[in-house]
């Protein structure tokens, strides 16, 4: 049965409008998001997965995490392709982590490793598409465009399913800036796609407060430090609440004679951006805004400091600070910020890729990525959270004359813990050298569908893009029925 998730209506005004259509019998008018996962995981095909997690928080390593100083190391490799560190047990016997994720190792009999991931995208930006969207770039080349034709990244797609839902905050956040913000580019994956921008996943943008100018990409002295920034949450300190709501009531009052003389698309999408901004500005003042998320003054100091006083420590706090509000989809990605001259790397290590890592890279995600799991699980939030660790691509098995390693996206690994998939399970392995899979094979299609699968989203769904074409929620992938729980 084909599945369709949104009917695709366009009014004589020309702009389009979109109402949920009754499915076998099942009226999905105004249900929320967790109803639809619920309707949706309800009805998928048996053996599906429980569809346990009602939210997903993706820590996305960009640049490229190696295999092999993360969660396939090769101790019986020779050294140039072993490289300079040791490997310890994790929490599963016979499975091995590097010497330096000691507290992520503690948590392998909670999750799923899948160590085959592969695909061809052997560059940043169309890595990163394809591993967040499942659909790769019409060229590969070194800066991906952002265009409407794209598949949406999965962010978007759940921002899609969240889009009759009254809701205080958007479904999707992706933290701490945009991709590229801190090289100065736009980098693709996050984006609503054919879906429509409307559907991007709300991106906060941050403010560094720790700077140094590197000698070279490779100058890296310390992990970043920062705060998030909320555009449109703090009003000016000569604007009182009281005198923002009267200058609301005259805006409301201005759009309405407006509309009475012309009633066009780009006047109404205006009117929807005010209306946004507003609702943004009067919610995040309330004491049970979910916008307060963002807000870290609330937390114990020894929190802030388990999860560490750094930008990445800080976007994680608030990645569970929103999933404990409502979010669905919350994406804490690293970042390169060589041109606002700060930590210029992230996990892109061609060169100097064992002192970075052992010194930076490597205790930031342990460190996060534990602190993480400890604060869902002590609030019961890990039993219907899913956390992701993943980037584009992997890292070449050979280390390179610069003690570096290169771009490698035919192997990488992808970490699963918490609710939606098995624990303590392995899947796919790969080579002695760390170079390719030698069994079942991880595309990101696969890994996406598996994805929505863990969520309870049927991954052989159907969308309306904006023309009202029907489109698949994910084209080609099959949910991988061995990771579901």
């Amino acid at each position: 049965m084909i599945r369709v998730l949104a009917n695709h209506t366009t009014a004589c005004d020309g702009i389009n409008r979109r109402e949920m259509l009754r499915v076998g019998g099942l009226s999905l008018f105004g249900l929320s998001l967790a109803d639809l996962l619920r309707a949706e995981a309800a009805t998928a095909n048996a053996g599906s997965g429980a569809g346990k997690a009602k939210s997903v928080i993706l820590l996305y390593l960009f640049g490229g995490p190696p295999v092999h100083e993360t969660f396939d190391p090769k101790p019986d490799a020779p050294r140039e392709i072993r490289g300079e560190f040791g490997s310890i047990p994790t929490s599963v016997p016979g499975v091995h982590f590097c010497e330096h994720l000691p507290q992520m190792a503690k948590w392998m009999n909670r999750s799923t490793l899948i160590r085959s991931a592969t695909h061809d995208q052997n560059d940043h930006s169309a890595g990163m598409l394809y591993t967040l969207t499942g659909k790769r770039a019409d060229k590969l080349e070194s800066l991906v465009p952002i265009l409407s034709s794209q598949s949406p990244g999965m962010n978007a797609v759940v921002n899609y399913l969240a889009r009759n839902e009254r809701r205080a905050a958007p479904a999707s956040f992706w933290l701490p800036c945009y991709t590229g913000w801190g090289q100065k580019i736009l980098r693709p994956g996050i984006y609503g796609g054919f879906l429509g921008r409307q559907h991007d996943p709300f991106i906060s943008g941050c403010e560094i407060t720790s700077t140094y100018k590197a000698k070279d990409f490779y100058d890296v002295r310390e992990t970043v430090k920062g705060r998030l920034t909320v555009p449109g949450t703090e009003l000016p300190p000569e604007i009182t609440l009281e005198r923002f709501d009267q200058r609301r009531n005259l805006l409301q009052q201005l759009g309405d004679r407006t509309r009475a003389f012309e009633k066009n698309p780009a006047v109404e999408q205006l009117d929807e951006h005010q209306r946004r901004a507003f609702e943004l500005l009067t919610r995040s003042s309330g004491k049970e805004s979910p916008w307060r998320a963002f807000d870290l003054n609330d937390e114990p100091a020894a929190q802030r400091d388990r999860y560490g006083r750094h930008l990445y420590g800080e976007s994680a706090l608030t990645a569970r600070r929103l999933v404990e509000r409502g979010v669905r989809f919350v994406t804490v990605t690293w970042e390169c910020f060589d041109k606002v001259d700060a930590d210029p790397t992230a996990w892109d290590t061609h060169n100097r890729h064992f002192p970075i890592l052992k010194d930076y890279r490597l205790p930031e995600i342990d460190q996060v990525y534990s602190a993480l799991c400890e604060d869902l699980e002590a609030r019961g939030l890990l039993k219907e959270t899913l956390v992701v660790v993943m980037g584009e691509m992997g890292r070449t098995p050979v280390v390179n004359g610069s003690g570096g390693r290169d771009h490698w996206s035919y192997l990488h690994n992808i970490l699963l813990t918490g609710a939606g998939v098995k624990h303590g399970y392995v899947h796919g392995a790969s080579d002695a050298k760390g170079e390719r899979p030698t069994s079942d094979p991880v595309g990101p299609e696969d890994f996406i569908a598996t994805l929505y699968g863990a969520m309870g989203i049927d991954p052989d769904a159907f969308l309306h893009d904006q023309e009202g074409r029907l489109r698949p929620i994910i084209e080609g992938g099959r949910a991988i029925q061995k990771i579901l729980a």
